[in-house]
């Protein structure tokens, strides 16, 4: 009999396992993929690795024949092995970690039974409660020829980089993806289902930072809707129901990501979910009262990142143990699309009593500085002459969102940050022209 079982040993699952491990409960965690999920292992972390290599080429070539000269070149091969070198160990270590703190890993698909325990080959294993962490995978899409279909998990893997590579979809995944390909010679297309743009963004703002990758080389081809991938001599040629026909040698389907619950038996236990996820209530709390659940697995409005599934880690932690239980209040919860250039948002940009202000930065110190291409800035602010949201794209837009993450989220005023000093010169040092 376990204390708690948890079921993925993603971010978020690990974060619990370890905050619950005292020495005096048992914890055991289940993986059926790579131990630490998939931030480390086929997200956040190998792609970041890869994208600094990229940002760091942009930068330069940004002050060319401004003191620097002599031309600059990326190599797939490098960059793949660069990020083989700092995440590829971090499954082993994962692993080894859990098992010197004395966390019980247990290696298999888990599904619920009839009675309420956790199934794990031909091994039943029981808990006083349960916390599902499963989180995401890519979403296929069903179309003639969706074998031919490849994920961002597979284009990590690819030990050449092709010729042609196309994205289908506009979320960051296929747009940081396409950034890393383009900028290590492949020629780009993205392929938009319907008019382009930049969902949960705001579309202004998102079409500067379009127009930027545009500019840089990537094609955009908006209202194609893809019925069909066939296998040529020459690669693959993609066709939508208008007979549009595109040749390419390598397709990756960016159309967002489904709840890893296929396999988890949710019915035997009455769990309530959809393909979005599983249903929680304010406390994390699934429709079974011993069953929980965290992280990207979950159907809910927060974004999908890392971070948002560590904080609910933290809250079930505190949730679990105490006896006075609160519901999960979330913070405002930045969203960054990173690349050479990046878009970043946060909070609310219209409401009552907000009034939204654009700027121009590209003139601006902070950015004329490292001689930035393309540096915009809408920000809101409210009665009380607080930040309540913001929305930039420039090459340091995640370092400014970040900062202004933290005035909306405490509500600093003006006044109250004027009695503050930034460095300079700084993106913090910019803050106060903001309000």
């Amino acid at each position: 009999m376990f204390d708690y079982i948890i079921i993925g040993a993603g971010p978020g699952g690990l974060g619990l396992a370890y905050s619950l491990n005292d020495g005096k409960r048992k914890i055991a965690i289940i993986e059926n993929d790579k131990w630490g999920g998939t931030c480390p292992n086929y997200g956040c972390d190998p792609t970041k690795v890869m994208m600094a290599v990229v940002e760091a080429k942009a930068r330069v070539e940004n002050l060319k024949n401004q003191g620097i000269t002599g031309e600059l070149s990326l190599d797939w091969k490098g960059i793949r092995g660069r990020k083989l070198t700092i995440t590829d160990p971090l499954e082993e270590k994962t692993l080894a970690g859990l098992q010197k703190s004395g966390i019980t890993t247990l290696y298999g698909t888990a599904s619920f039974t009839t009675t309420g325990e956790i199934q794990v080959a031909d091994k039943v294993y029981k808990a006083r409660n349960y916390i599902i962490a499963t989180g995401t995978r890519p979403r296929q899409l069903d179309i003639v020829g969706k074998e031919f279909l490849k994920t961002s998990n597979d284009f990590l893997a690819l030990e050449e980089m092709p010729r042609k590579v196309t994205f289908i979809g506009t979320g960051s995944v296929s747009l940081e993806l396409a950034q890393i390909a383009h900028a290590t010679g492949a020629e780009v297309t993205v392929i938009a289902s319907g008019d382009l743009e930049i969902g949960h963004f705001d579309k202004e703002i998102g079409e500067v930072f379009l127009n930027q990758l545009k500019a840089e080389g990537i094609v955009f081809k908006e209202n194609i809707n893809i019925s069909k991938v066939e296998k040529s001599i020459d690669g693959f040629v993609i066709t939508d129901k208008n007979a549009h026909q595109l040749l390419t040698d390598l397709v990756i389907a960016g159309v967002g990501r489904i709840a890893n619950i296929d396999s988890l038996n949710l019915e035997a236990v009455g769990v309530k979910a959809d393909q979005s996820g599983v249903f929680v209530d304010e406390f994390l709390q699934t429709s079974h009262p011993k069953i929980y659940a965290l992280g990207d697995v979950i159907s809910k409005n927060q974004g999908h990142f890392t971070p948002v599934s560590d904080f609910e880690g933290r809250y079930l932690r505190e949730n679990l143990v105490s006896a006075d239980r609160h519901p999960i209040h979330y913070p405002v919860i930045p969203a960054v699309i990173f690349g050479a250039t990046k878009l970043a948002q946060v909070g609310q940009l219209e409401g009552e009593g907000i009034k939204l202000k654009s700027f121009d930065l590209s003139s601006w110190y902070t950015y004329k500085r490292i001689n930035d291409p393309v540096a915009k800035m809408k920000v809101a602010v409210n009665d009380a002459n607080e930040i309540v949201g913001a929305v930039t794209v420039s090459s340091v837009a995640d370092e400014v969102i970040n900062l202004l993450m933290i005035l909306i989220q405490q509500k600093i005023n003006l006044s109250e940050f004027d009695k503050m000093i930034s460095a300079y010169p700084t993106v913090a040092s910019d803050l106060g022209y903001f309000y």
